[in-house]
Parts: structure tokens; C-alpha cells; sequence
């Protein structure tokens, strides 16, 4: 079964100002079974104002802010213009880009974005608590477990799960030899033949957030003694392992197990029972957005079961809707997936401290 946790309900508005310690999500490490009241319909009707779509067109092209590949989400947005009619442009911002810019901008009443798809939704979640996000429910939010939106529904959903399993091309690593464990790394078989992103991105905090508790306390120093080597992206670690400059990928997006499936390269993902570490990639709209109509519209298709299919589909990802499926990847019903829980945990500034310290001695830096 798949391992969905949930997000803590969020608390009172907070005006600090952003910062990216402070944002970054909780991960639980253990099962759990949470029940909660899923509201539809009705429900939301008083704090939802539907959008326009001769109003969008009149206030001009939406604007995407983004972290992901640009030609996937270029592509995306010709299919959502096509179905709208609504123009929309994108600018891709990493989160180190994005909060400064945001800080400042916000400050002068006007974003120059319209809506933020993020891997970090700790970052919306922080400004959810600061009132900077426009509270619109997605026509098809009925279709979404609370473990994949804000807990107030509305504020910022999942727009596709970025699930992290190990990599590995069976030309220069025999399957019957692949790890199947996070421990197996720790074979001397792969020293110096091990590639993990860089200690800046947001899936190296939750890969070590998740396991520390689930693996034996020596984990990380043994790692170390791996030599792992450090990338800035998991294209690059992708690259590596198919042209045999490693043996594996320590932690990938999965995206790049199907894209190298679709480019006919032989790649092998490893899912370990212990659990895969897996991030919720969120939007939200800002509520400063000067284009609020055709942002409410593009984020209804981009949640909607087309919308999910195309993006998923473009960018070889899994949907947090059951009823869409994406080919090449496993059924995700079998993963035990690590999602994010713990906020207070997750974005104490201790905590990261903690985990640079140990991912910049792990990878030499």
C-alpha cells in the first residue's frame, strides 16, 4: 500500500519575512492512518469567486513562475492555451531565486508572477500563514487526499509527486549486483560511483529528513565513506550513469527514469521496501496577482484529470489523482511513499544546519 502522510493544519498569519530555512517541509518517517473531513461542493462557495475567461483574456498573458524543466512546462502551456484560450508565458525561478525576488516584490503590493509550481510547498505553506496566497479551490479539488493540498483546500495543491528512487543502467551494473536498500549503497563495490544532488536542493533535505529515523544511526558517516560525488541536478546524474561515468544515482527524479525509458535507454529504477522519499510539487496563486482570472483558470486545468494527464504525461511524473495514470511508471499503489508531515521539525534552522553539515562532508564539498 502506499504510504500517504499528511500536513499539519496551519496556524495563525505570520508577517516575517521569507527565508529559506524557515520553509522548508516536514517528513514523517513511520505509517500513518489519518481520517479527516474531505469538504466539497458547496462548502467552499463563500471564499471561491469563479474566473472569467473574457476577463483573462483582457488582463493579458498569466505568469508561471516555476522550478522545473523548461521545455516541458513551454510545452504545457501551448495544450493549456489551446484548451483556454488563455495566453501565458513562464519564467523559471529555483526557490534561492524566487524567495529574494518575491520578498521584494510583495513589499510594493505587486508580484510580477501570478502563481508559483514549487518543489518546496513549505514555501507555500509560509505564505499561506502570511496572507500572499489567493484562497480560489480548484473546480476538481473533490479529486485531491488532503495529504496533496493545503489543509484549508484552496490555498495550494499538488500538481504532480516527484517520487526519488535509486537509478542504474543495467549495461555497467548486473541487476542481480543492484542495490535493492538504501543500505546497499553501502557496499564498497559502489565508492566513488554514487551521484546525489547538491546540499541546496530541496529533495537532498528530504531524502535525509526521512530516512535519519528510519536507518541505523552510523548511516551517514558509512555514506561518506562511499565518496559520493555531487551534482546540481538529477539530469546531470542522469547523464552520468548512461554514458558509465557512475554506476548509480543515489536519489533521482523519477521524471528521469521515464524520459530515459522514452529515449530507449535500458535505465532500472530501484524502489526500496524501506520507503522512497517524495516531495509534493505545489502551486498556489499569489495574492497579488495581476492576473487573478486566468490564474484561477490555469490552475483548474492544470488540477484537472486532462490537465493532470498532459503535464504528468509531457514530463513522465506521477499525479496525485488516482484516476490518472502515466506509462512506464510502476503503479504507485505499490511504493511506500515518505511525504512531508512534520513542519515545526522540518523548518527549524538547527535542523538544516544539521543536514549540510552532514550531506557537504558526505559529498566532499
Amino acid at each position: 500500500m502506499t504510504k500517504r502522510t499528511i500536513l499539519p493544519p496551519g496556524s495563525a498569519m505570520t508577517s516575517q519575512p521569507l527565508n529559506r530555512r524557515k520553509l522548508l517541509l516536514a517528513t514523517g518517517a513511520g505509517a500513518i492512518s489519518l481520517a479527516m473531513p474531505h469538504v466539497v461542493g458547496s462548502a467552499y462557495a463563500a471564499a471561491t469567486e469563479a474566473p472569467s475567461v473574457e476577463k483573462a483574456k483582457a488582463e493579458g498573458p498569466v505568469v508561471v513562475w516555476h522550478g522545473d524543466q523548461e521545455p516541458d512546462v513551454v510545452e504545457f502551456l501551448k495544450l493549456f492555451t489551446e484548451k483556454t484560450g488563455v495566453p501565458a508565458v513562464q519564467q523559471r525561478l529555483l526557490p534561492g531565486a524566487a524567495l529574494p525576488k518575491l520578498e521584494i516584490e510583495f513589499r510594493t503590493g505587486q508580484t510580477s508572477g501570478d502563481l508559483y509550481l514549487t518543489s518546496d510547498s513549505g514555501i507555500m505553506e509560509q505564505l499561506r500563514k502570511q496572507d500572499r496566497l489567493l484562497h480560489y479551490v480548484p473546480k476538481e479539488m473533490d479529486a485531491y487526499g488532503p495529504e496533496y493540498r493545503s489543509a484549508e483546500p484552496g490555498y495550494w495543491t499538488t500538481y504532480y509527486i516527484n517520487v526519488g528512487p535509486m537509478m542504474y543502467d543495467p549495461r555497467f551494473v548486473k541487476e542481480a549486483e543492484a542495490p535493492k536498500s538504501w543500505t546497499d549503497l553501502l557496499n564498497p563495490t559502489w565508492k566513488n560511483q554514487i551521484g546525489f544532488q547538491n546540499s541546496s536542493a530541496g529533495t537532498s533535505y528530504a531524502f535525509w529528513f526521512v530516512l535519519k529515523d528510519i536507518l541505523p544511526k552510523d548511516y551517514w558517516d558509512e555514506l561518506a565513506k562511499q565518496q559520493p560525488r555531487s551534482y546540481s541536478s538529477s539530469t546531470q546524474i542522469l547523464q552520468d550513469i548512461e554514458r558509465g561515468a557512475i554506476k548509480l544515482g543515489g536519489r533521482v527524479s523519477i521524471f528521469q527514469y521515464v524520459k530515459s525509458v522514452r529515449n530507449k535507454q535500458p535505465a532500472k529504477a530501484v524502489f526500496p521496501a524501506q520507503g522512497v522519499p517524495s516531495v509534493n510539487q505545489v502551486t498556489g496563486i499569489f495574492s497579488t496577482a495581476k492576473h487573478p482570472n486566468g490564474a484561477k483558470i490555469f490552475v483548474d486545468y492544470m488540477t484537472s484529470k486532462e490537465g493532470q494527464y498532459n503535464w504528468n504525461n509531457i514530463q513522465g511524473s506521477y499525479s496525485a489523482r488516482k484516476d490518472v495514470q502515466i506509462e512506464h511508471l510502476p503503479d504507485i499503489a505499490t511504493l511506500k511513499l515518505l511525504l512531508p508531515l512534520d513542519f515545526d521539525d522540518y523548518q527549524r534552522p538547527e535542523r538544516r544546519k544539521e543536514f549540510v553539515a552532514i550531506w557537504n562532508k558526505m559529498t566532499g564539498l
